[in-house]
């Protein structure tokens, strides 16, 4: 048998002693029973013998018997009390929870970073983003305001011009009414001027979805409304020049009506002061031009007859013409008959006196036509106060904007 083979059978053979031990016990000493060891036999260097049961290197001296480290159930140094398997499930549910905690702040951290990476800059709704445009366009629109402040005032001039205007056509005021004329022109000319400038330099004539979209890529929302406020009160005098040009023009028409009268008025009053002293023929004459300019105001009558209501006038005119239509009859008959009352002078002396029974006793008749007249213009005067009124409103409001708009 070779060598090897009785150190494998030795290897096999369990120790009665211990096969009471239950798995991984410890194997400290017990009392009533010895170690198996070899070490109880074996000497040192220079030293005596170990006697069984003490300490199997002299180093001190002492018997070490018992003081091995004993082992718990699982094997740890940590002694083998029923409390060292609870300590160390709760250690480990520690680390577990620490790292669960770890893990949850590390992916909440995460989405914020994402969140603030995926933020659109080109929504206009992060003031940082757009506050350098902001600043820039915001002054420009401060300027642009400063210039509506001027345009302003040149409306304001205006709406008192057309309320002048309609003023003095009622008033028959002819040197008040061409300074109005002048006033008011010069007015727009200054509003189509300032209007112009301010559209070329705000590019308010390219405003449109497109280029709102567009703006919204490098500004913020407040500011754009801002932006567009002061377009649309820049557009709301481009009708003023219409309104005015319809004003005077009107205005001019009425007043020529009421130079027609007063002519006409004027002439038929020379007419019969040369009739009363016989002078027939020179009455007609004189009469004739009279009639020419009641002529000129019944045919102005007829053409604002078609775009608005002028009965007033058109019934004047006619008891105007009959009344010289029956004078012209009386002197004809006059020179007829040499001077002699005749039945032929007879009735046309009472038609003379029917055409004047229709007619006013003064001119105040004049003053109801031209307040007619001027009644009718009032919704050009009505356009001017309107555009008036949406301009002011519109810079009291813009008057107060910020960079950031209102």
């Amino acid at each position: 048998m070779p060598a090897w083979a009785g150190v494998n059978r030795f290897r096999r053979v369990v120790h009665p002693h211990l096969s009471d031990l239950p798995v991984r016990q410890s194997l400290a000493a017990r009392p009533g029973f010895r170690r198996c060891s070899i070490a109880e036999t074996m000497t040192t260097s220079n030293g005596p013998a170990q006697s069984p049961g003490t300490g199997q290197r002299p180093i001190d001296g002492r018997n070490l018997e018992g003081l091995e480290p004993v082992r718990g159930e699982h094997g740890s140094l940590d002694g083998g009390g029923p409390g060292d398997p609870i300590r160390a499930r709760v250690r480990s549910q520690i680390v577990r929870l620490g790292w669960l905690v770890l893990a949850a702040g590390l992916a909440f951290g995460s989405a914020g970073l994402v969140a603030a990476a995926q933020h659109p800059p080109s929504g206009g709704n992060r003031q940082e983003l757009t506050w350098a445009a902001d600043h820039d366009l915001s002054a420009t629109l401060d300027a642009a305001v400063r210039d509506l402040t001027l345009l302003n005032d040149d409306v304001d001039l205006l709406g008192r011009m057309a309320r002048q205007t309609l003023s003095s056509l009622a008033q028959v005021d002819q040197v008040a009414l061409t300074q109005a004329w002048d006033s008011g022109s010069s007015a727009v000319s200054s509003i189509d001027a300032r209007a112009a400038d301010l559209t070329k330099r705000l590019k308010c004539d390219l405003w449109d979805a497109a280029y709102e979209l567009e703006l919204s890529k490098t500004y913020s929302p407040a500011l754009i409304d801002r932006y567009h406020s002061v377009c649309l009160a820049i557009a709301s005098v481009a009708p003023l020049r219409d309104d005015w040009v319809s004003l005077v023009a009107g205005s001019s028409t009425a007043m020529q009506v009421a130079f027609d009268i007063n002519n006409h008025d004027q002439i038929a009053a020379d007419a019969l002061q040369l009739a009363t002293q016989g002078r027939y023929q020179d009455a007609l004459t004189k009469l004739a031009s009279a009639t020419a300019a009641i002529a000129d105001a019944t045919s102005i009558a007829a053409d604002l007859a078609r775009v608005t209501d002028v009965s007033t006038l058109q019934d004047w005119m006619a008891r105007t013409t009959r009344m010289d239509s029956a004078l012209q009859t009386l002197w004809r008959a006059m020179i007829a008959s040499k001077g002699r009352v005749t039945p032929q002078v007879t009735a046309a002396l009472k038609g003379v006196n029917d055409a004047k029974a229709l007619l006013p006793d003064d001119n105040s008749v004049l003053q109801v036509v031209l307040y007619e007249l001027a009644g009718n213009l009032t919704t050009d005067g009505i356009s001017i106060e309107t555009a008036r009124g949406a301009l002011a409103g519109a810079l009291s409001d813009l008057v107060d904007g910020t960079v950031f708009g209102r």
